[in-house]
């Protein structure tokens, strides 16, 4: 029973560790794009993706 939760706990947190390091990449990518912008002065075409 304990090997089993034990086995539960490592899979989630193999599942966090994932989902933390897509969230960084999207950060750095968003970061990487921004400055873009910065450099050229433009500005972004897609403001808002809702609507």
């Amino acid at each position: 029973m304990k090997n089993k939760i034990a086995m539960l706990h490592k899979q989630a947190e193999e599942k966090r560790a994932i989902v933390e390091a897509k969230k960084g990449e999207e950060i750095l990518k968003a970061e990487e794009i921004a400055a873009k912008h910065r450099a050229t002065g433009t500005i972004p075409k897609k403001l808002l993706g809702c609507f």
